[in-house]
Order: C-alpha cells, then structure tokens, then sequence
C-alpha cells in the first residue's frame, strides 16, 4: 500500500514537471495548443471550418454564434495515451477542438463580419493518482497532429473567396 502511494505522489509530480516543461514555446502550454487564424470573414471562416472539421472527422458538440461571437466546441475525442504520458501514469486521453471568434467590425459592403478567430485544442487525461478528467501536459506529437489541422484551416480561411 506505501508503495501504491508513492508511486501516486512521483506520478503526479511527473505530470506537474512535464506541464512545467511543456509550457514554452510557439502555441501555448500545459493543457492547451492555440493558433491565431487573424481577421477572417465569417463566411468564409464557416467554410473552412465545415470542409476542414469534415476532413479530418472532428464531431461537433456545440455552436454558438450572434453578432458579436461564433463558437464551435467539438465533442471529446478519446485517444490512446502516447508512451511518455503512459510512463508518467495516464491511463486514458482526450482532446477537445474550438474555434472562437470575437467580432471586429462589418465589412464595407456591410453583408459579413469581421471577426478575430483563434483555434484552440484542449487535452485532458485520467491519471493513476487522478482518476476524474483533469488537464494534461499536451504531448508534442499530438499538438503536431492538431497543428495539421490548424494549418489546413489557415489555409482554407486565406484562400476561401466567396464562391
């Protein structure tokens, strides 16, 4: 029974390290990885996030939008843990995709909005020491992963002329 506990207590020291270390860098840290998509048309940015979301099959949970805000959350998306997550004691994964968008102003011809758009991904993981959903330190290789996703949208979002 001491030796369960100790182990909990190095376990739950290793995830605070690797928060700790994952926090550097282009992108966020710890528990997060958020891109800055710009200034974006709404529509345009509704159809990237549509074909994009499709391509790379991120379920939908939630949209919101009005004048001043569009929010679309995906539901969670349970993975495997990747080895240094195991290592550290994560039993299971799961990642969540949002696109947030804060109005700006209406376009000169006044048919869309401007917006401030910001893609974000959240990672989550159960842990030996903490069996409820609690944030994770996002591994490299699966903020490469949604780092796919995010340039695919970039790209879309700078090319998608209004068809």
């Amino acid at each position: 029974m001491k030796h369960r506990r100790v182990k909990q207590v190095l376990c739950a020291g290793a995830l605070v390290l690797m928060t700790a270390c994952a926090s550097g860098g282009r992108g966020g840290g710890g528990d997060v990885y958020r891109e800055n998509l710009g200034r974006v048309l709404g529509q345009p940015l509704e159809q990237a996030r549509l074909l994009i979301w499709g391509k790379h099959a991120i379920p939908v949970e939630r949209e919101e939008s009005s004048p001043q805000n569009i929010r679309v959350e995906s539901q969670w998306m349970i993975r495997a843990p990747e080895p240094a997550e195991a290592a550290a004691g994560v039993l299971q994964a799961r990642n969540r995709v949002i696109l947030d968008a804060r109005f700006l102003e209406r376009e000169m011809d006044f048919t869309d909005g401007v917006y401030r758009a910001t893609f974000i991904v959240r990672n989550e993981v159960r842990t030996e020491a903490i069996p409820d959903w609690h944030p994770g330190p996002f591994p490299e290789v699966v903020r490469e992963r949604f780092r796919r996703v995010y340039n695919d949208m970039r790209l879309e979002v700078a090319t998608g002329v209004r068809r």
